[in-house]
């Protein structure tokens, strides 16, 4: 299940419905596109701790726990 590739397409199907911004609509599909946060960071220019709080809100936003939640959010679509 954790080798399901998800589309742009159906990450922002199921994206649209948490009212997420456009940066955590960007951190969003690199998560579930099987980045860690280091290299989100390394990525976007700016701090891990950074990406960490953005998650921290994403996670919220989607009623989720975790990244592994979070993703099965877009496989099931």
């Amino acid at each position: 299940m954790n080798d399901a590739v998800i589309t742009k397409e159906q990450y922002l199907k199921v994206a649209s419905n948490f009212g997420f911004t456009r940066r955590e609509l960007e951190l969003g599909f690199l998560k579930v596109s099987g980045f860690s946060n280091r290299r989100i960071a390394f990525m976007l220019g700016i701090s891990e701790q950074t990406v960490k709080n953005h998650f921290t809100h994403i996670y919220e936003k989607a009623w989720v726990p975790g990244k592994k939640e979070f993703r099965e959010l877009f496989i099931k679509a």
